[in-house]
């Protein structure tokens, strides 16, 4: 019998920023769900208000992602689509990726096997 993933985790989630040249990557470890929503979220605005309009989410070290996850992740879309900026999703492993495919995410937001294949699609 396989038991429900748990709603909130006591996991920390870590949000860390490389800024390159043109574009920022946000590398994301841990679970995002209600617990860790604001965090993930912090994470991300703090590289749109430091003025990244191209942004790669690098997910390989997410384990876990609840519609909490979502909800950030078409928010930041929205801000990014609005000033002419892209959102490119990387790496997204096992259960995360079939969350992204089964909610449609992966229709709306570009989604790429590695890093640098997600970069190539921001020049895209």
């Amino acid at each position: 019998m396989k038991e429900d993933p748990p709603i909130a985790s006591n996991e920390p989630l870590t949000c860390s920023v490389s800024q390159e040249p043109g574009y920022a990557v946000v590398s994301v470890v841990g679970e995002i769900d209600v617990s860790t929503e604001q965090q993930f979220r912090d994470g991300l605005t703090s590289v749109l208000s430091g003025g990244a309009v191209r942004v790669v989410v690098d997910l390989s070290g997410v384990t876990f992602m609840a519609s909490a996850g979502i909800g950030v992740l078409m928010g930041v879309r929205r801000v990014l689509s609005q000033s002419g900026g892209q959102l490119v999703l990387a790496s997204p492993l096992g259960e995360v990726a079939m969350v992204l495919s089964m909610t449609g995410v992966s229709s709306v937001i570009p989604v790429a096997a590695s890093v640098p294949e997600a970069v190539a699609r921001l020049g895209a």
